[in-house]
């Protein structure tokens, strides 16, 4: 026997799909540019070898955030194909919706998120 998925609910993965992948171009078009950006920090590097070094670094911190908020994304992409999005990997309940409007690839909900990662400047 199958079971169908309500319309509304349908329609709200549907949105929830486009966001995401929203997000996904958005990151990935902030990686070219970054990464161009890098390639002519360091053709500049023989021309001003004390800035080069700090902008450098600067920018590889940058792509490490943006890789991980794709793979965030990704995982949360994979979440809504398998039906798992939206509840919080590591309790089990739901994620409030208005964290899913603000962080759509949210993994945790906000008590859980709190507590493994008080310090973390980047939301998971």
């Amino acid at each position: 026997m199958s079971t169908s998925i309500p319309r509304n609910q349908n329609n709200s993965r549907k949105m929830q799909r486009t966001i995401l992948l929203n997000k996904k171009a958005e990151i990935l078009v902030a990686l070219g540019i970054n990464a161009r950006r890098l390639a002519e920090t360091r053709a500049e590097a023989e021309e001003d070898a004390l800035s080069t070094p700090n902008e450098e670094s600067v920018r590889l911190r940058i792509n490490r955030v943006l890789f991980g908020q794709l793979s965030q994304v990704e995982c949360s992409l994979d979440r809504l194909e398998s039906g798992d999005y939206g509840t919080c990997v590591s309790c089990g309940e739901a994620i409030a919706a208005k964290r899913l409007q603000a962080v759509p690839w949210a993994l945790y909900c906000l008590a859980c998120r709190d507590r493994f990662f008080r310090d973390c400047p980047v939301d998971r």
